[in-house]
């Protein structure tokens, strides 16, 4: 690997790097989530990116720290990632040498039929756009392409895989956060998410804390029809110099459906690990959009579902979760069920009903043998349900949970 002068700079640099590790607060700091000029201003998000803004700002994080030496840019991020971990990422070349050496188009066109495809540097969502190969628009590309333009590569070819699945995962500092790992694409085993997170556990202890200190970062990780794994590319969370200016963190905190979750779920992690938690959003929020009225939701079923057993994922501890519906008129349960689905968050999944919506219930999730859905009809005698139908919602799900806990072992569960 020939590395340049200007490339072992930023190496030195990022080695070098003092930037101070973040430290847990001796008693939990708790803030409310508002709409403070200095977080919504160069804001490139929405309603997630706020919020994850907010929670950075509290930690003193330096949201343009990593920033300086752009790994934003998908091809200095190769360079960056294959120094330190060679071949963790597939094969990468750059563009404007290739474009630049005699016959260059003719080279890169023969590079096309061996595998390659030609990739933007910079961009976001071009999976869902399906926007990522730009070989189709090689020729008009070459013409235009002006290689001392800048320092950056605009362009660069990778070698394609034959990828079996992808993952999208999260990181902060050098913790893979438990159940934010989810599936792009492809339905996979439960084997495969510890194999995915083994994976990047073993990129996150080889990277220096210059890059990973106060970073968050969503993986894209693709596992190849011969079960090995890659990076594709790491989104970095912070203030972006160039495409789409200003703070920009993982869309899954945008995410309108599953969103909230998450940005619940990291309110906990944060909690957890450093002792900093959003207890209440501010009331011009709240009017803003549902997206914050989801969130102080699940904020609240987190806050009071034995947090340390769902805080327990972070030991790797599986457990099974224990639902209590009611009816299938509560979408926001029924949403945080498929979520945990999608993350591999629990063993088995006991959700109970009321007796009129257990047929539609379990058609909801008819094909899922991890899901068991009970009626209240099933958990009591016939004068226990007399009884039971005539109590508060509140005590009646205590009542419930109870019993699903006597039909089950000694395993570790969470109440929701």
């Amino acid at each position: 690997m020939i590395i340049s002068d200007e490339f072992k700079n930023v190496i030195f640099e990022i080695e070098n790097s003092n930037n101070q590790k973040i430290k847990r607060n001796s008693e939990t700091e708790v803030f409310r989530l508002k709409p403070d000029p200095l977080l919504t201003s160069n804001l490139s998000g929405n309603y997630g990116a706020l919020f994850v803004r907010s929670m950075l700002r509290k930690l003193s994080i330096d949201e343009h720290h990593v920033f300086k030496w752009r790994p934003e840019n998908k091809f200095r991020q190769y360079e960056i990632f294959n120094y330190y971990i060679p071949g963790c990422m597939p094969q990468t070349l750059s563009f404007s040498k290739l474009l630049n050496q005699s016959k260059g188009v003719q080279q890169i066109k023969e590079l096309f039929s061996e595998g390659f495809f030609l990739k933007a540097t910079l961009g976001d969502a071009s999976f869902s756009t399906n926007s990522w190969d730009k070989t189709a628009e090689f020729d008009q590309i070459s013409k235009l392409h002006n290689v001392n333009s800048n320092n950056y590569e605009s362009y660069m070819l990778q070698k394609k895989l034959d990828l079996k699945c992808e993952f999208r995962i999260h990181t902060f500092c050098k913790d893979v956060i438990p159940c934010l790992t989810y599936v792009v694409q492809s339905q996979i085993l439960s084997s495969d998410y510890a194999g995915v997170e083994k994976f990047l556990n073993e990129i996150l202890q080889k990277l220096p804390d210059g890059i990973l200190q106060g970073t968050l970062i969503a993986w894209d990780i693709g596992l190849t029809s011969n079960d090995k794994y890659f990076v594709i590319e790491a989104n970095f969370t912070g203030c972006h110099p160039e495409y789409r200016a200003g703070f920009q963190t993982t869309g899954y905190v945008d995410d309108n459906h599953f969103g909230p979750i998450v940005c619940a779920w990291l309110n906990n992690y944060f909690n957890v690990k450093y002792g900093i938690y959003v207890d209440s959003v501010e009331k011009s929020l709240l009017e803003s959009n549902p997206f914050y009225h989801s969130f102080i939701f699940y904020m609240s079923i987190f806050k009071n579902a034995h947090i340390d057993v769902i805080m327990d994922k972070l030991n790797g501890i599986s457990v099974s979760a224990i639902i209590y519906l009611g009816d299938d008129t509560n979408k926001l349960i029924i949403r945080l069920i498929k979520h945990f689905l999608l993350v591999d968050y629990a063993e088995m999944y006991y959700v109970i009903v009321k007796n009129e919506c257990l047929l539609r219930v379990r058609e909801l999730f008819l094909r899922n043998d991890l899901i068991k859905v009970w009626s209240e009809h099933e958990l009591f005698t016939k004068n226990q349900l007399e009884l039971v139908e005539q109590l508060s919602y509140d005590r009646r799900k205590q009542i419930c949970h109870y019993h699903v806990i006597r039909k089950l072992n000694n395993n570790p569960y969470v109440l929701i």
